[in-house]
């Protein structure tokens, strides 16, 4: 049986036995019919919703969305799916995928549109869920060695086509190994975490950090100036020496070891820039720890496979 041959009140009920939202419009835009399903989400009476527009029934910024997406349908003609969000009746605004398809007369010209919404808020807080946990370090909440380093490579491709070197540092905690021997690895984690939570509260908006692994911790300064990156590793080191982390043995207090470079050249590679923070931490270790060391020639020669970050 064809759905012209059905009576409306019967296509009426099959609509709104459906658990999905649906919807007509007339090619001005005009709602003409709807389920009981679009009603509830929306808060309105199937009278009241005819011959409203969405900038009746939704907030202008997002029904210029709906507008501008019917429009584009209808101009061209066939189907169409996007997200987007609607606002229900308690100000919530929820995150939707709509699809839409025109309707023609017999004469084949499009007459409106038909669509439906589907709730896609509980996937989309998944796939944000996901994503940061892909991001971060399960332990401390920083930026993972994938998540940090990729976000190092951006940034150096950027400044090298504007000619401004990048800044970063090495942080490693002193005597991480003797803490955790003598402690336990839940006292050792709880350090990890003070310096993480310490790091990221000092730390700028313009400034990046990341548990790269271990008891380490690459900082990405957003500041090219090495005067200024040397005033920011010198307040980290201050402000992580005033740590005190609770132990069975009594409050712990730490020390971190900090190397400082920045990229040289235009070609340099980051990995290199990398390498060399590294040599200056080498340098802080070797030289009595708790300190700030600038990656320079003198640095270089530092085989850093000999050195024990402990």
């Amino acid at each position: 049986m064809l759905i012209s041959n059905l009576s409306p009140d019967l296509v009426q009920s099959v609509l709104d036995a459906l658990p999905v939202p649906v919807f007509f419009k007339d090619r001005q835009g005009a709602y003409q019919g709807c389920n009981k399903a679009f009603t509830e989400i929306m808060g309105k009476r199937s009278d009241e919703l005819l011959g409203m527009t969405v900038f009746d029934l939704s907030p202008h910024d997002l029904a210029q969305v709906y507008f501008d997406a019917d429009e584009a349908l209808m101009a061209s003609g066939g189907e169409q799916r996007y997200e987007a969000q609607i606002q229900i009746p308690s100000g919530e605004r929820r995150d939707v995928m709509f699809y839409k398809a025109v309707l023609r007369d017999a004469q084949g010209q499009v007459t409106g549109l038909v669509g439906t919404l589907l709730d896609i808020t509980e996937r989309k807080a998944l796939e944000t869920r996901l994503a940061d946990l892909a991001q971060h370090d399960a332990l401390t909440g920083l930026l993972n060695r994938r998540a940090i380093l990729a976000y190092l490579d951006g940034l150096h491709q950027d400044r090298r086509h504007v000619h401004l070197p990048v800044c970063l540092m090495m942080i490693d905690v002193d005597h991480f190994k003797a803490i955790n021997d003598s402690h336990g690895h839940a006292v050792g984690d709880a350090v990890l975490r003070s310096v993480s939570s310490c790091l990221k509260a000092q730390l700028r908006d313009s400034d990046r950090v990341g548990r790269i692994g271990g008891e380490e911790f690459l900082v990405v300064l957003g500041s090219t100036d090495m005067q200024d990156a040397q005033r920011v590793a010198e307040r980290l080191r201050h402000e992580l020496s005033q740590l005190n982390v609770a132990s069975a043995a009594g409050a712990l207090r730490l020390t971190v070891s900090i190397g400082l470079a920045q990229s040289e050249t235009d070609e340099e590679d980051w990995a290199a820039v990398i390498g060399r923070a590294d040599e200056g931490l080498y340098e802080a270790k070797r030289s009595g720890r708790n300190r700030v060391v600038v990656a320079s020639e003198s640095t270089q020669n530092w085989p850093s496979q000999d050195w024990h970050r402990d």
